[in-house]
């Protein structure tokens, strides 16, 4: 009785099996297709004799316009059980609105020998579409009767006309008061992508007007990767007034003077023995060259992981909750600049930052200015300790804050590139040293900071604060020159209670 029903249950299991069950999509190639050209479909289980479903599912970038969504039904040929090959035709590319790229998923679908469902696989894929000469000429007599957009020349660069059929324009010379020069692109480089689109010719490099900045993907040879670079568009910057911004650095210079105790001044900086600071420094240059050679340093999880590490490992060490408290104060931090930068990213984060120092995050905004004291509490409280593990946690912690809240450096992988975030990194070990707070003024600074941060995801903060920038340059400047110069310090500086 029993073999029989097993015999049963195995015949009903048979007669559902369905072929389509082993479908999958390996590979789609190729990356680049033009009018006429077939864009081909690797896999296996495709059934020979059946139209397949492909649907082209995602996100089209195209040059002076902004991103859109495409839904797009193809027609192809099952060619074997593990090729489909889809004509692509002049149509479809203008259709896309000529030169694209697309970036989603193809999905290829059929129709199941039931006929009841549809059995699918899909694959991530990123497609370049080039059109044909005629197409290409339509596409910019069209865009010649639209405003003219910001092109290359506003970031300051000149471009190669040479279209080699590539990825990649090679950049011809570059203004040296320009944008591009202030983030560290020189004449020899090769821009590889804008706002999400590959760049295949000087004609495709034209922002989208509608935004505020572009994130530009630059490449050097001898430079391992492709580096991030967001470049504000000059049409869409605020105007700020000369006299308007003067006026509100004098007014932050007052601010910090008459009340230094925005970041309270230690009546005496903590002091550090010598073979602990020599330990640091080289440690700030350990993980400084670290930062460039290894890419999986260039996530923020990467540095908190490492940050917690180091945290307890101090913890257990010095039997202290100091190391959780500065651990707890940088994970707020990060995740403040990550809702401000809306990345994360070390390289866009910092990207973000340039050119001036008024877009450094310690004075782009009021939630990173309050982020950054709280953060600068935390590594207080930790440096102060002689121990090896303090020393780990402040050295990953000064160059990490570094990447966050004191701008860029020209161009990843250069040794100007680390010598400028070690120097950066060593300013905020020194400042750390020189001013405290309670912990409950550096809790109450670390969420204000946060939930400006997140207030920020539905209100323009820059309408809100427009000379905030200005406003904390002054302030910090004062407090800084307080805490350098010995005779201005007050003879006691008890912490905000």
């Amino acid at each position: 009785m029993r073999a029989a029903v097993f015999l049963v249950i195995l015949l009903t299991a048979c007669s559902g099996y369905d072929d389509l069950a082993l479908l999958e999509v390996e590979t789609i190639e190729p990356p680049e297709i033009e009018p006429g050209g077939t864009l081909r479909i690797h896999g296996r289980g495709f059934p020979l004799g059946h139209s397949p479903d492909i649907v082209l599912r995602g996100s089209v970038y195209r040059p002076a316009t902004s991103a859109s969504t495409v839904d797009a039904h193809l027609v192809g040929d099952v060619r074997s059980e593990s090729l489909i090959e889809v004509p692509i035709g002049a149509q479809f590319i203008d259709a896309l609105g000529g030169r694209a790229t697309f970036d989603g998923e193809l999905r290829v679908g059929f129709r199941a020998a039931d006929n009841h469902r549809d059995v699918f696989s899909a694959e991530r894929v990123r497609i370049d579409f080039l059109p044909d000469t005629s197409a290409q000429l339509r596409a910019d007599s069209v865009r010649e009767e639209q405003a003219e957009p910001v092109g290359a020349k506003s970031f300051g660069l000149e471009l190669s006309r040479e279209e080699l059929g590539t990825v990649g324009v090679r950049v011809l010379a570059v203004d040296p008061d320009g944008l591009a020069a202030i983030q560290g692109v020189k004449p020899g480089d090769t821009l590889v992508g804008l706002d999400g689109m590959s760049l295949y010719s000087w004609r495709d490099f034209v922002p989208d007007p509608s935004k505020n900045e572009s994130t530009v993907l630059a490449a050097r040879d001898g430079l391992r990767g492709v580096h991030a670079l967001r470049w504000p568009h000059e049409a869409t910057e605020r105007a700020v007034e000369p006299i308007a911004l003067g006026l509100f650095v004098l007014l932050g210079l007052m601010l910090g003077w008459l009340s230094p105790a925005l970041l309270c001044l230690r009546a005496q900086p903590a002091k550090v023995s010598l073979p602990a600071w020599l330990t640091r420094s080289s440690l700030v240059l350990i993980f400084a060259a670290l930062l460039f050679c290894v890419s999986a340093l260039q996530w923020t999880t990467m540095w908190i992981l490492g940050l917690g590490t180091f945290a307890a490992l101090f913890t257990l060490a010095a039997r202290h909750r100091a190391g959780t408290f500065s651990f707890a104060f940088a994970v707020i931090a990060t995740l403040t600049v990550m809702l401000l930068a809306k990345t994360a990213s070390i390289s866009a984060i910092v990207a973000a930052q340039n050119p001036p120092v008024l877009r450094w995050y310690l004075f782009q905004s009021p939630a990173s200015f309050l982020a950054f004291c709280a953060y600068l509490y935390g590594l207080g409280v930790v440096s102060s300790s002689a121990r090896l593990s303090a020393s780990l946690y402040s050295a990953a912690a000064a160059v990490f804050g570094a990447t966050l809240f004191l701008g860029g450096w020209p161009l990843a992988g250069s040794i100007a590139a680390i010598a400028v975030l070690v120097g950066k990194a060593a300013a905020i070990m020194v400042a750390a040293h020189a001013f405290d707070m309670a912990p409950k003024t550096a809790a109450t600074c670390s969420g204000l900071g946060l939930g400006l941060a997140l207030a920020g995801l539905f209100v323009d903060i820059d309408a809100l604060f427009p000379l905030w920038s200005a406003l904390a340059v002054g302030c910090a400047c004062a407090v800084g020159v307080r805490a350098l110069v010995p005779p201005l310090r007050r003879e006691s500086a008890p912490a905000i209670v």
